[in-house]
C-alpha cells in the first residue's frame, strides 16, 4: 500500500548520492542498485579502510566467518560487517529482525532521547527548524556535475559486498575497487559530515542501530544536507507500522521531513528475507531448526536486493516526492511454510518451532545477545503476531517493473549458505 501526497516534481539531477550506512545489507543493495543505474554513488560509513579490506578478504575467500561457498555468519551477539546498519553494525541491520535494514527503532520499542508522545523531536543545541530551506522554495543553492566515478555505461555495476580490487585515495576519501567513492561518515561524528556531503544532491538515509537520538543526530544532519549543501532529495529507510508507534525514532524522522516539508520519499520495507541468511543461519545450518516467538503469524518477506532497486529508482528519477511506499513481497508465509521450503531446497528436514518469549529470551542470551537486543526482538514478534507485517503488496513490481523475489527463489539462490 502506497500513502502518496501531492509535491512537485523535482528536476532532474547528476550530482553525487551518498548513502549513510552503506555497509549494512539493504546500503550495500542501494550501492549497487544505484552503481547498475549509472549513478554517482557516495558510500558514507564509520570506517571505509574495514569496507575495503573486507572486500579484498572475500575477493580471495579469506574474510572472517566465510564458507568456501557462502558468506559470513550473522547469530546473536555477533557483529560482522554488512549485515547492520553501519560498518560497527550490531547483528541486526534491521528495524527487528530485518524489518527496515537500518538497525534500532523497533516497532513498539521504546527508545531514550526521543520524542514524547505527541510532541516535536528533540533538536541538537542551535538548531532552527525555520533554518531547513524546505520552508523557503528555490532558496537551494545550484549543485555542479561531477565527473562520475561508479556505473559508467558500459564500465559495469558494483558487484556486491565482496568488492574486489585495490582501494585509491582521490579527493580526500577512498574508492573501493568498484569504483565507488567510500567516505568516513557517523552520525555521531559532525565532523565528518560536511566532507561526505560534498558534491551530493541526493541522500540514501537510515537510522543505524547505535543510534537512539535523532533529535541529536538525523535531524540535524538532515538540516545541514539541506541548508549547507543543497541536496534536493532525502530518500528514508523507515520501517512498517511507525506511523502508529510515535516513540519510535522512524516516527521521529519521518513526521520532522513532513512538518519542514523536506523533499523526501520514505521507503518501508518488510522483513527482510536476509536474516535467514545471517540472523538465523546457524540455527538453519547447524540445528535444521527455527525457534521463534512468533506463534502462527504470516509475513511477507522482501529481498534486500528488491529494496535496493526500489531505492534506487526513486532516487534516480523525478515523480517521487512527498510519497511514502510501503514495500512487502508478493506472498505471505508463515515460518511453518518457510520451514518447508527450506527442507524441500535443502533437501533434510528444517522444522519451527513456536516457541514463548521467555524461552526465546533465555535461548538469546546464551548467544551473547544482549537486553536491549532481546527486548527488541520480543516486541517485533509481538507486533507479527499482530499481522503488522502479514500484508503482502506489488509495490516493488510497480516501481521497477518486475515482480518481488520470492522466497524460494532467495533460498535457491543463496542455498549454500546453509550447507
Amino acid at each position: 500500500m502506497n500513502d502518496q501526497t501531492s509535491s512537485p516534481r523535482r528536476p532532474v539531477l547528476t550530482g553525487k548520492i551518498l548513502v549513510t550506512g552503506a555497509s549494512g545489507t539493504v546500503g550495500q543493495a542501494v550501492v549497487d542498485a544505484l552503481a547498475a543505474a549509472g549513478e554517482t554513488v557516495v558510500a558514507g560509513m564509520r570506517d571505509p579502510r574495514a569496507w575495503i579490506a573486507e572486500g579484498a578478504r572475500r575477493a580471495s575467500g579469506t574474510a572472517a566467518g566465510q564458507q568456501p561457498d557462502g558468506p559470513s555468519t550473522g547469530r546473536p551477539g555477533t557483529s560482522r560487517l554488512g549485515t547492520g546498519g553501519t560498518s560497527s553494525n550490531s547483528r541486526f541491520g534491521t528495524g527487528g529482525p530485518g524489518i527496515s535494514g537500518s538497525g534500532g527503532g523497533r516497532p513498539g520499542t521504546p527508545r531514550t532521547g526521543v520524542a514524547p508522545l505527541g510532541g516535536k523531536p528533540l533538536r541538537a543545541p542551535n538548531q532552527k527548524p525555520d533554518r531547513n530551506p524546505a520552508h523557503k522554495p528555490g532558496s537551494l543553492p545550484a549543485t555542479a556535475a561531477p565527473q562520475r566515478t561508479v556505473g559508467r555505461a558500459g564500465g559495469g555495476a558494483a558487484a556486491g559486498p565482496g568488492r574486489a580490487g585495490n582501494a585509491s585515495a582521490v579527493a580526500g576519501h577512498t574508492v573501493d575497487g568498484s569504483g565507488t567513492s567510500v567516505r568516513a561518515f557517523d552520525f555521531a561524528d559532525r565532523s565528518t559530515w560536511t566532507r561526505a556531503l560534498a558534491g551530493v544532491d541526493r541522500v540514501f538515509l537510515l537510522v543505524p542501530p547505535t543510534i537512539a537520538d535523532v533529535g541529536r543526530t538525523l535531524i540535524p544532519f538532515i538540516d545541514q544536507a539541506m541548508e549547507e549543501s543543497g541536496v534536493q532529495q532525502i530518500v528514508f529507510l523507515s520501517a512498517p507500522g511507525v506511523r502508529f508507534n510515535t516513540r519510535s525514532p522512524h516516527h521521529v524522522v519521518e513526521q520532522y521531513l513532513k512538518r519542514t516539508r523536506t523533499p523526501h520519499t520514505i521507503l518501508r520495507p518488510n522483513v527482510l528475507m536476509q536474516t535467514l541468511s545471517t540472523l538465523y543461519r546457524d540455527d538453519i545450518r547447524l540445528r535444521s531448526e527455527i525457534v521463534l516467538p512468533a506463534g502462527n503469524a504470516t509475513v511477507a518477506f522482501v529481498d534486500a536486493a528488491d529494496v535496493g532497486r526500489v531505492a534506487a529508482r526513486v532516487l534516480s528519477e523525478p515523480g517521487h516526492l512527498g510519497k511514502s511506499y510501503s514495500l512487502a513481497g508478493e506472498q505471505s508465509l508463515s515460518y511453518s511454510q518457510v520451514a518447508e521450503i527450506l527442507t524441500e531446497v535443502l533437501n533434510r528436514p528444517v522444522s519451527y518451532t513456536a516457541t514463548t518469549e521467555a524461552q526465546f529470551a533465555g535461548s538469546a542470551a546464551k548467544q551473547g545477545a544482549t537486553a536491549p537486543d532481546i527486548a527488541a526482538q520480543a516486541s517485533w514478534y509481538r507486533a507479527a503476531r499482530r499481522r503488522l507485517t502479514a500484508v503482502p503488496n506489488r509495490s516493488i513490481r510497480r516501481l521497477t517493473g518486475r515482480g518481488a523475489t520470492t522466497l524460494r527463489q532467495f533460498v535457491e539462490d543463496h542455498r549454500q549458505v546453509w550447507l
